[in-house]
């Protein structure tokens, strides 16, 4: 029960036995006068109305659109250590969601703005369904990860798509104790997105794969001809001298040593010597 009527002695006395009541303290109470009556012992009759809290009326407001547009869903208050978090649930849920949860942000914009109308609320207001942002937050850190290491491997830049405040504000968390890399917020809403920068661009001299030039790869070898220092197998072999082929002398093969060097390397074989073939 949120509004009665009280009649008293006194405006101070109804608003005290309006609140005795409603069961809520005099401060949140709006009483409104309905009549006087009485010549000598006077009487005030009030119509005492609860004070809505800001998180109240952001529950109302919710409950009030859904009602609406006659959907199947409920919005619940749970008050917590830093936040008021109002949970959806039904069967319409994914309805209030939208994609990517666009339609549950455009929601809690316009939520904020009914709770903030007349009291200001001491803590922030989180506007959920289905877990829906405990779920996205594992998504988004995930691809946060993913796209660092990206980022800090090719040493350049890593542009994502705009998002929301919410989902920024994750991939910011995300990467905030990576030494790696770094997060920067670019552009204009509704086109605000974030940069992931590497902490180390990398130059054309470390750009191999694996660090070649650590190993004395193809980088290595090219940097060491640049600098006109090391050593190039091809330029050894290209500066080689040249000598011509020599004819192959006719070998003896019934010299004693020729023959001994022959049987111990094996038999059965053929054997060329000069012009003629023979087998063993």
């Amino acid at each position: 029960m949120n509004q009665t009527e009280v009649t008293a002695a006194t405006l101070e006395e109804a608003v005290e036995k309006a609140a005795e009541e409603l069961g809520v303290p005099k401060d949140r109470i709006n009483a409104e006068v309905i009549k006087t009556s009485g010549l000598i012992r006077k009487k005030v009759t009030v119509r005492a109305t609860v004070k809505q809290t800001p998180q109240e009326r952001a529950v109302a407001f919710i409950n009030g659109l859904i009602d609406a547009i006659h959907l199947n869903c409920t919005a619940t208050l749970f008050e917590e250590e830093d936040a008021y978090r109002i949970q959806l649930s039904g069967k319409d849920t994914p309805v209030l969601i939208g994609y990517r949860g666009d339609t549950l942000d455009s929601i809690q914009y316009l939520t904020l703005l009914i709770a903030n109308k007349k009291d200001s609320l001491d803590k922030r207001l989180v506007l959920d369904g289905e877990n829906y942002r405990e779920k996205r937050t594992v998504t988004l850190s995930k691809l946060a990860k993913n796209l660092a290491f990206k980022a800090a491997k090719s040493g350049r830049p890593v542009e994502l798509e705009p998002m929301n405040p919410f989902e920024r504000r994750v991939i910011h968390s995300a990467l905030a104790d990576d030494r790696f890399v770094t997060t920067e917020s670019e552009g204009e809403e509704p086109y605000r997105h974030i940069v992931i920068k590497p902490n180390r661009v990398k130059t054309y001299d470390d750009r191999g794969r694996g660090g070649k030039e650590e190993r004395g790869g193809r980088n290595s070898r090219y940097n060491d001809r640049k600098n006109g220092s090391g050593y190039s197998a091809r330029a050894a072999r290209d500066a080689a001298p040249k000598t011509e082929p020599q004819e192959e002398q006719p070998r003896d093969m019934y010299n004693y040593e020729y023959s001994r060097n022959f049987k111990r390397t094996g038999g059965g074989k053929m054997r060329s010597f000069g012009e003629k073939s023979r087998r063993f």
